[in-house]
């Protein structure tokens, strides 16, 4: 790793953890009170990750979690590696309906320990079966991928017989994994063409976009929809 002052690291590895929380979660298609209550199982009945923390480490402005808020990651990540591996419910769950075709976070293949997920926050590790920086994005590109997104979303809901005014907020509701309201927002506005992502947002939001045009039958992962909304 590049070495860099202690805050330009802690910064860097903050941002980092906050592109592979949000990866993780919208790949499993998790809302925040989902993504609480299967951590709450987890962990017997121990709540230790809330919607505040969520939302702090997905915006990367919770700058001091505490350990037990790494435990409850951990703890969850590794109860849905046994999952995908074994068929075994996350403890205290009575269907797998929330992680029935889970994304589990992997180091080397593993579910990594505790002291992994600590250190990647810190910025003393960076993922190794993950790239997180797989695509970038400048103010130009991120505004013309916004445009092109918003009206691929409006094709994809007219071939689905969705009205794209009557049956907006249902289509959100139903198919747009993040139910974080400012996001929800922003995607909103972002769809009548009254503002764009900025480039470290849309880096950190596209697992979200892939999942929402895969449920509408369009593009079904980050190639494809790199590809339908490149300029022509």
């Amino acid at each position: 790793m590049e070495t860099l002052g202690a805050r330009a690291q802690y910064d860097q590895g903050i941002r980092n953890f906050s592109l592979l929380f949000t990866r993780w979660m919208d790949l499993n298609g998790w809302s925040h009170p989902v993504m609480v209550a299967l951590a709450k199982s987890a962990l017997n009945g121990t709540s230790w990750l809330h919607s505040s923390q969520i939302s702090g480490l997905r915006h990367a402005k919770l700058l001091s979690p505490g350990p037990r808020t790494f435990k409850a990651i951990q703890v969850l990540n590794h109860h849905l590696w046994i999952y995908k591996t074994e068929k075994k419910l996350i403890p205290n769950t009575e269907s797998s309906n929330h992680y029935r075709d889970p994304f589990v976070v992997t180091e080397d293949g593993m579910p990594p320990e505790l002291g992994w997920w600590m250190e990647v926050f810190v910025g003393d590790r960076m993922p190794s079966d993950l790239d997180l920086e797989q695509h970038s994005f400048t103010p130009d590109t991120a505004t013309a991928f916004s445009a092109a997104y918003g009206k691929l979303i409006r094709k994809l809901m007219v071939l689905n017989d969705y009205d794209p005014i009557s049956d907006f907020d249902k289509v959100i509701r139903d198919f747009y994994p993040a139910k974080d309201t400012a996001r929800v927002e922003t995607l909103t506005e972002i769809l009548f063409n009254e503002t764009a992502w900025e480039p470290d947002q849309l880096i950190n939001e596209l697992p979200a976009l892939v999942s929402f045009t895969k449920a509408l039958e369009g593009p079904k992962n980050d190639d494809e929809l790199l590809q339908a909304c490149s300029p022509k």
